[in-house]
């Protein structure tokens, strides 16, 4: 039997998000999700100063039994916990502020060739930029020494940690991919694609990864999915004033180009020309880094905005910076996924022009919602 003198509260570590369909409750400890009614999160948001009798005493009959049956829910997962009025102030709100001393947190490497650029040069200015982790992504036939070379380069300097993605060679034996990771102990992860089979399925180690299918570009920039999700706190915080994806991130393509992102056009300089301090202080550099969830067409509505990267180079109005993802199947308005039934296109829950970007039909959306309700 619940006390209904007693005050409910969410753990700071659950983070309640409200989408236009539904809500999700964000257990970062736990690194799960649970999906709750907005009803939930709109009477726990509104009555915090409230005692449990307090906020039944605002209530009918019908929705007393309601909130009562959320109230046991949130306390048999563990969501949430009750407390004396005189203990509220042992609880103060987590700060949602984010920042790093890092000017660069990440650094993307692509090199379709043998690097035309001079690699020592750029890990010292990453080195200046407090960068802490670099991915290469290698999609030529990359000889086993020029790899080992390369990451020995990178190895001298105080990155922390080193991803790489690149095509199975017959140089690429198992025996050399595992004396590499020994070696290098910053390795973080190998991905080896263009492998027919597995010969380190029976190896302990979580750092190499084997595709059958070959890498050959940036296919995968962009995709919105949830195994593309991020459910931690430093996600979550610095999505409240940032972009998930672009913020203090660099890239460099094979030709040396300085940019936001590999897949997009805009090249700040090149590295044989202009230092990466030069190009990230050039106008325009930092712009997407500031780009919120709470900015953009649809994302804003779905209850997935603050775990989801969000990509700012595949989007659906190129001539709109705050157009939704292109490659994002997921329909907020419905709370379904493509492939799921009665699916239907964002498209078809709304309208889209210049100057509003995409406002929402209501009428449309609840009809498409009943129908599905009555399949």
């Amino acid at each position: 039997m619940i006390n209904e003198n007693k005050f409910i509260r969410l753990f700071e570590c659950c983070i309640p998000v409200k989408g236009y369909r539904h809500s999700v409750i964000m257990d970062m400890q736990r690194k799960k999700v649970k999906f709750v009614p907005n009803d939930l999160i709109n009477i726990i948001q509104q009555n915090e100063d409230k005692s449990i009798k307090e906020i039944i005493a605002t209530l009918d009959a019908d929705d007393k039994e309601t909130f009562l049956e959320y109230v046991d829910f949130l306390l048999e997962h563990e969501l949430a916990f009750l407390l004396d009025i005189e203990e509220i102030s042992f609880f103060p709100k987590m700060s949602k502020e984010w920042d790093c001393p890092n000017i660069i947190t990440n650094a993307i490497v692509y090199l379709d060739q043998s690097p035309t650029f001079d690699l020592h040069d750029f890990v010292v200015q990453l080195d200046s930029l407090l960068c802490p982790h670099i991915y290469l992504i290698i999609p030529y036939d990359i000889p086993f020494a020029e790899l080992r070379d390369m990451i020995d380069c990178i190895s001298n300097s105080s990155i922390q940690s080193i991803y790489v993605a690149l095509n199975f060679n017959p140089t690429l034996i198992p025996d050399n991919i595992r004396e590499l990771i020994k070696q290098f102990e910053r390795i973080a992860s190998i991905e080896i694609y263009d492998m027919r089979s597995n010969p380190y399925k029976n190896y302990v180690a979580p750092s190499i990864m084997t595709y059958s299918n070959r890498l050959q570009n940036m296919q995968d920039c962009g995709v919105i999915h949830t195994d593309y999700f991020s459910l931690n706190l430093q996600c979550y915080t610095e999505s409240q004033n940032h972009n998930t994806c672009l913020n203090r991130k660099l890239c460099i393509d094979a030709d040396g180009n300085i940019k936001n992102c590999i897949s997009m056009n805009r090249s700040f300089g090149n590295i044989k020309s202009t230092t990466l301090l030069e190009a990230i202080e050039k106008e325009g550099f930092k712009d997407l880094w500031f780009i919120t969830k709470y900015q953009i067409d649809v994302c804003k509505d779905c209850e997935f905005r603050y775990m989801c990267t969000d990509c700012r180079c595949f989007i659906k109005d190129p001539d709109n910076i705050y157009s939704q993802p292109a490659k994002c199947t997921y329909n907020p308005y419905i709370a379904k996924w493509a492939g799921e039934d009665g699916y239907v296109p964002v498209e078809e829950c709304g309208s889209y022009n210049k100057e509003t970007g995409f406002v929402p039909d209501i009428e449309k959306i609840a009809a498409i919602n009943e129908k599905n309700n009555q399949q």
